[in-house]
């Protein structure tokens, strides 16, 4: 048989019961009638099973029962108190956490965002999650992740049911080029044609990656079989792996802005790219969006996407102009 539990306004009698001595004065502080008062503090009783007062005359002590419930009374209004103050941040947008979701392709472009929002509302944490696609549009539809930045639409029956379930509001271009050595034979080329790549070894990334999606369309689209393809893990690898002449390789210019500006990686001018996929703030349309959520959801589709598509529009131009 389940136990019954003292209601809050049981103990907010109780409380006021014992702090002003008799049951006249416990009703006017909480507005209410004797006998109402009377009445909450019997229902209490009854579901303690015990009585929370010895009646001596007119006077009213606390029993060990009581005494017990008392200490609860308290532990619930000083935690009501805590929650309403926490209530209160939130709904100034500058406490609470924040719960992030981002593909691995993503961490080169939400850091810088994330640190300048947050000098705005320093007093909201911050818990970020990298993990690959699939999972990370479960963790959304499972309300462990707040937001997610991810890039392509559903292409594939696998992970359709789950993303199609998803608010998906468009942020930035993610543009997608290719990569090679400074001293790559065709690094000061221009106007390549995508048949030229036959020749080259091509670094992939692995089999699930957005980034290994779009490759393999853009050689099927072209009819380019490469001399060989060399399988990789993650954006850092494929680089490397293109720097140490491995191979060339699709990327997303996103991952590039320092290797691009160092010279230590160059953009081959072949025709028919940039392929431009686009990001995407994702969140679950069913849920609420607690409000620390809601305002950087608001910076990344207003502030965010501006600076996001300033710096890249800026590294393909100067890219373009061989500096």
């Amino acid at each position: 048989m389940e136990q019954r539990q003292p209601s809050l306004r049981q103990l907010e009698v109780l409380k006021a019961v014992a702090e002003t001595g008799t049951m006249a004065r416990a009703g006017q502080r909480l507005f209410m009638t004797g006998p109402a008062v009377t009445q909450q503090i019997q229902q209490l009783e009854r579901t303690l099973g015990v009585p929370a007062f010895d009646r001596i005359g007119r006077r009213l002590r606390l029993t060990a029962a009581g005494e017990r419930a008392l200490a609860a009374a308290n532990d619930v209004h000083t935690r009501l108190g805590v929650l309403a103050k926490e209530m209160d941040a939130l709904r100034k947008q500058d406490d609470g956490t924040l719960h992030l979701g981002i593909l691995a392709t993503g961490t080169h472009i939400l850091p810088p965002l994330l640190a300048a929002f947050r000098r705005r509302s320093p007093g909201i944490a911050v818990q970020m999650t990298v993990c690959p696609r699939q999972e990370l549009a479960r963790r959304v539809l499972d309300g462990d992740v707040d937001l997610a930045l991810m890039g392509r639409g559903p292409e594939s029956s696998v992970d359709a049911p789950a993303t199609e379930l998803l608010t998906r509001e468009p942020f930035a271009s993610n543009p997608h080029v290719i990569i090679a050595w400074p001293d790559h034979p065709l690094a000061a080329e221009r106007g390549i044609s995508p048949i030229e790549l036959r020749h080259e070894s091509v670094v992939q990334r692995e089999p699930g990656s957005g980034t290994r999606a779009m490759l393999d369309a853009f050689l099927g689209l072209h009819r380019i079989v490469p001399r060989e393809r060399i399988s990789v893990s993650g954006n850092e690898m494929a680089k490397h792996a293109v720097m140490s002449q491995l191979g060339i390789s699709l990327t997303s210019v996103h991952t590039l802005f320092l290797e691009l500006k160092t010279g230590a990686l160059v953009r081959l001018d072949v025709d028919h790219t940039p392929i431009v996929r686009t990001w995407y703030v994702v969140h679950h349309p069913g849920r609420w969006l607690p409000p620390a959520a809601a305002a950087f959801r608001d910076y990344l589709l207003d502030e965010g996407a501006r600076k996001v598509q300033e710096e890249t529009r800026s590294l393909l131009s100067a890219d373009d102009r061989g500096t």
